[in-house]
């Protein structure tokens, strides 16, 4: 059933930015070295099944641990084990698995168990090949199994929410995934899921300006009574799981715990595509699409490449190095900075942007005119040229002064806090129960107060500081939350975010 039209108060729309990906997908060539990380997405580290100087396959299960919250690694090609070691990956220590490529084949070795006609599987060999494909560690939740690879079963499973919203100011292209047969493979991934999981009701939520998407969704989910559709406003940030559960469910998010704490699931439009290359093709997931945005990327393209793959070597033609850069995972806001172009990518990418490093000081910057500029407030051409594309860069363009009380902070808050009053605390050392009061918890990291602030007051910073504190003073986000939630899982979802 199609629902009407939805959105929340607050938020942001990023509109126009220079540099989106374009809806093509360019295969890379298989990389002549791979270093495979053995904590990937959701769950736990889990124990390498292979050593130095084994010859393994693409697709061939490397490190795995049934004991724990987690899903099997995978070998992303053919080749040998040349080291296992330990890395900082991403602010946090993790165990690679180095191998040589041996052989350019594209050849996957595939799943055992996996069937065209998967209705004619059992709900556990079906599981099994989630689980077994590595597909059950995507996104904040995973896809819950009888194997472990979740914090709740499949049957605790309430609600599975599935979007592609495209809130971000760069986004994978909804259109592009969701293209030809991949829309049809799609639907029958989300039928997948609801085979494993039978109590919950399914909520299909895509950009609400993608019409043509919702009409040919609306036509294949015709007579399926368990599954919802909502067209929601791509506005920052409604793809986090925080805004999707008050917005599609009309009820409260546990704050600081995950969705599949109350019974539920959600997955990105990749995850499901995964389920079915798994289920009826018997497909590891060793490969991700991911999109290169921003202007400081020479080709603007969605990549699909091997888990493993260095950084640079996806980079290395496709990056202008003419001028300085500063190169984000995944988000403008809240991504991590890719400085070290070793790194492999792993099954969490989605997208890479490369914006101009900008330090210049510019003398009354707030007098110019800003047609490349975004602003909460719009700029002075911004508003004569709605079509003019923001072309963003690495400078702050201003100084921080002391807090005008605006309120924009407030008025863009997703969660109803007040940024600016929390910042004024926590800067003058007031950490107690009055920053509880103001529900400091409740912040879900978005970084919008800090991008609104016409002051430079790094607000989001001064939260996280705060927060931090509150910790370190024997105070516990659980004071906020259990009293008013019935929480599945907490000690597996505690025992998988304190690693």
């Amino acid at each position: 059933m199609l629902k009407p039209f939805r959105g929340f108060r607050g938020g942001y729309k990023f509109i126009n930015y220079d540099g989106p990906a374009a809806p093509v997908i360019v295969e890379d060539d298989i990389p002549s070295r791979v270093m495979i990380p053995l904590r990937q997405g959701f769950g736990q580290d889990v124990k390498p099944l292979v050593k130095k100087g084994d010859v393994v396959a693409a697709g061939q299960i490397i490190a795995r641990d049934d004991h724990t919250v987690s899903s099997p690694v995978h070998s992303s090609v053919n080749g040998i084990v040349e080291d296992i070691k330990r890395m900082n990956y991403f602010k946090r220590v993790v165990a690679m698995v180095v191998i040589c490529s041996q052989d350019p084949s594209k050849e996957i070795a595939r799943i055992p168990g996996y069937s065209a006609e998967w209705g004619k599987l059992s709900n556990e060999e079906i599981e099994k090949l989630i689980y077994l494909s590595g597909v059950s560690s995507l996104d904040r939740e995973g896809i819950p199994t009888r194997f472990k690879s979740s914090i709740i079963p499949p049957e605790d499973v309430k609600h599975l929410i599935i979007h592609g919203v495209g809130s971000e100011p760069y986004n994978i292209s909804l259109e592009l995934l969701l293209e030809g047969r991949r829309l049809l493979n799609f639907f029958e991934g989300v039928k997948i899921l609801k085979r494993i999981t039978p109590k919950s009701h399914v909520h299909l939520a895509v950009n609400g300006h993608s019409r043509r998407i919702i009409e040919q969704l609306v036509k294949l989910s015709s007579n399926m009574e368990w599954l919802d559709i909502y067209p929601l406003e791509p506005k920052y940030p409604q793809g986090y799981d925080e805004m999707l559960v008050p917005t599609i469910l009309n009820q409260k998010f546990p704050y600081g715990y995950s969705a599949a704490n109350i019974g539920v699931v959600i997955l990105n439009i990749q995850a499901v595509l995964g389920v079915y290359e798994a289920v009826t093709e018997g497909k590891p997931f060793i490969e991700r699409i991911v999109a290169l945005c921003g202007p400081s990327m020479k080709e603007h393209v969605h990549v699909k490449a091997r888990v493993g793959t260095a950084l640079g070597d996806i980079l290395s033609k496709r990056l202008d190095t003419s001028k300085p850069s500063r190169v984000v995972l995944n988000s403008l806001l809240t991504g991590v900075n890719l400085n070290d172009l070793t790194l492999p990518i792993d099954r969490t990418f989605s997208q890479i942007v490369a914006i101009p490093e900008n330090k210049d000081r510019e003398f009354l910057s707030f007098t110019r005119p800003g047609a490349g500029r975004d602003s909460y407030t719009r700029t002075f051409l911004a508003k004569f040229l709605p079509g003019a594309k923001k072309r963003p860069d690495t400078n702050q363009h201003g100084e921080e002064r002391p807090c005008v009380s605006c309120a924009f902070c407030e008025d863009v808050c997703p969660v109803r806090i007040i940024p600016h009053l929390l910042s004024k605390y926590v800067k003058r050392g007031i950490i107690d129960e009055t920053l509880m009061n103001y529900d400091i918890f409740n912040c879900i990291e978005c970084g919008l107060c800090s991008f609104v602030c016409p002051v430079k007051i790094p607000l989001l910073a001064h939260l996280k500081e705060g927060h931090e504190k509150l910790m370190q003073q024997g105070c516990d986000r659980t004071q906020c939350i259990l009293p008013y939630f019935d929480l599945k899982g907490i000690e597996e979802y505690r025992g998988v975010t304190k690693l």
